[in-house]
């Protein structure tokens, strides 16, 4: 079932099973029905499996799902799944559980595990469409496809996605967070982070919108615009051939800031990596293959007069000689 979608009450229940695997309170008979319902149906286990791959163990305060207080009050909503979720949003609401985020969790975590296409850190990958269109995912990224008789929706749930689709009578719309862009035929490439969402066009004419700005700005081939919480911003040009280099594995510098290329080679590696302030200035120019991220350091410390202190392998920062 790659890619299939989840009917939302299957996905509701592997929640729910997740949530009380998580508070510590499965009794042995849980345990059996767990295995029973994952046994039920070919999509309960997809479901399992792709609820359960979620980092939730890494959010700051999930430990304290193991907490007594926490435990028993979610042992007290009983085995309704409804009631279990709503404690468990009472509880992050009074900030038991910490930095965990429920809205960050349901909007986030959740939706990218039920993505039909997704990509972990460090990996790029390809698909061909039902409609013949061609998507590829930069590292760490999600998306959802909902192709109907009428509309072709593509839904940018995290991180960078290329889009080159076909013309045909439908149309193409793609959804990010915080942008929505509509074109019968065009070739994009879309990146959402927290700073909002950067649209490149490289083929065709697509029309940007926001919640802070309904009325569409039309954006042509050659240029770019970048929606935030201000809105829209007025379309420039750009250089397309440096904007697909992620497609090739390849991160362009020119006179980039030290810490703009640190920050940048992080999406395609786990951990932390992270420079001084003393050398967040310095600038570099060069061509860094996104595949090998230590031999893109080497080449840094090789370039500037700064070393690479490792901790372990996931917490990396480059300071002064």
């Amino acid at each position: 079932m790659n890619g299939a979608a989840v009917a939302p009450p299957v996905r509701e229940t592997a929640i729910a099973w997740l949530v009380r695997l998580q508070s510590g309170v499965m009794s042995p008979a849980d345990q059996q029905a767990l295995q029973q319902w994952r046994q039920a149906s070919a999509e309960h286990e997809y479901a399992w499996q792709r609820v359960a791959s979620l980092p939730l163990l890494l959010q700051p305060g999930a430990k304290l799902l193991a907490d007594v207080t926490v435990r028993q009050a979610l042992e007290a909503a009983g085995a309704d799944s409804a009631r279990r979720r709503q404690v468990l949003k009472c509880l992050l609401g009074l900030g038991l559980l910490g930095g965990l985020s429920w809205q960050g969790m349901e909007s986030t975590l959740v939706r990218a595990a039920f993505a039909t296409y997704r990509t972990a850190t460090g990996e790029r990958r390809h698909w061909t469409l039902a409609d013949g269109s061609s998507l590829w995912l930069n590292t760490a990224s999600a998306v959802s496809l909902d192709f109907s008789a009428q509309l072709r929706s593509v839904q940018l749930i995290e991180g960078e996605v290329a889009l080159d689709a076909r013309g045909e009578s439908r149309p193409l719309q793609l959804l990010t967070p915080d942008a929505l862009l509509r074109s019968q035929e065009a070739n994009l490439l879309v990146r959402h982070d927290q700073q909002g969402t950067w649209i490149t066009v490289l083929r065709g004419l697509v029309e940007v919108s926001s919640p802070r700005h309904p009325a569409p700005v039309s954006v042509a081939a050659g240029w770019q615009t970048q929606v935030d919480r201000q809105g829209v911003g007025a379309p420039r040009p750009t250089d397309g051939l440096l904007a697909q280099a992620w497609l090739r594995g390849i991160l362009p510098a020119e006179r980039m800031r030290l810490d703009v290329l640190l920050a940048e080679l992080s999406r395609y590696r786990a951990g932390i990596l992270r420079c001084s302030e003393q050398v967040a200035a310095l600038r570099v120019t060069g061509s860094f293959q996104l595949d090998d991220t230590d031999a893109a350091l080497a080449l840094v410390a090789h370039a500037l007069p700064v070393r690479i202190e490792r901790r372990t392998r996931y917490w990396v920062t480059v300071v002064p000689v």
